[in-house]
């Protein structure tokens, strides 16, 4: 931790423990990054997986974040897992359980055969058991794709999951409190247009969680 990346609001939320940040990233299929150019702040999201003690991602050679990210530009990656609603007897108090990181840092750019085994363990994170099924990259798409490893490096972690904290005096109102769990998962896959007659769709598919 550092002075950045103290939290000041909840502080009793904040988490030291790396194996929350692992499985914060693990479970993460989008993170939204954000820099500043010329002034102005830009968050966009991008398909991401963990690589060791840094984030993959992964975007177009012509991509304006990317092209900042290359060449060093500080940013800010976010990951956030939205579990429930904390619904209490007032406004102020309702809130949310959530598990969210945040790092800070400058992303480096992977070439080579680190690139190419780094695009492997994107795709196996994003659509697992899938890869053996697909052709391999054509060597045009692999040099318009740029692929970026952010550090976990400078990092802060928050967790919510408590009760609702309502005021002693909203206890007895006549108004139903708890926790309302939210669950993100796939639904029924949908052939394409232009599937081949008599392909069904992937056993695996089934296995995918999101979470």
């Amino acid at each position: 931790m550092s002075d950045r990346t103290k939290v000041h609001r909840a502080p009793q939320k904040q988490s030291f423990d790396p194996d929350v940040a692992r499985s914060i990233v693990s479970r993460a299929l989008i993170a939204h990054v954000a820099i500043v150019v010329d002034g102005q702040p830009y968050s966009l999201p991008v398909a991401c997986s963990p690589y060791g003690k840094e984030v993959l991602l992964h975007g177009s050679t012509a991509s304006r974040l990317f092209k900042h990210l290359s060449e060093g530009t500080p940013a800010c990656l976010t990951i956030t897992h939205l579990n429930a609603l904390v619904l209490a007897r007032s406004a102020f108090e309702s809130s949310m359980h959530y598990e969210s990181l945040m790092a800070l840092g400058s992303a480096r750019v992977l070439e080579g055969e680190e690139k190419n085994v780094a695009l492997e363990i994107l795709t196996d994170h994003l659509f697992p058991h899938r890869r053996s099924e697909l052709r391999a990259s054509l060597p045009k798409e692999v040099q318009a794709t740029t692929v970026l490893a952010f550090p976990l490096t400078e990092i802060s972690i928050k967790v919510s999951d408590g009760q609702p904290d309502d005021l002693e005096s909203d206890l007895e109102a006549d108004v139903w409190a708890g926790i309302l769990p939210i669950h993100s998962s796939y639904g029924i896959a949908v052939a394409a247009d232009n599937l081949k007659p008599g392909l069904s769709i992937p056993d695996y598919i089934a296995t995918w969680v999101i979470g």
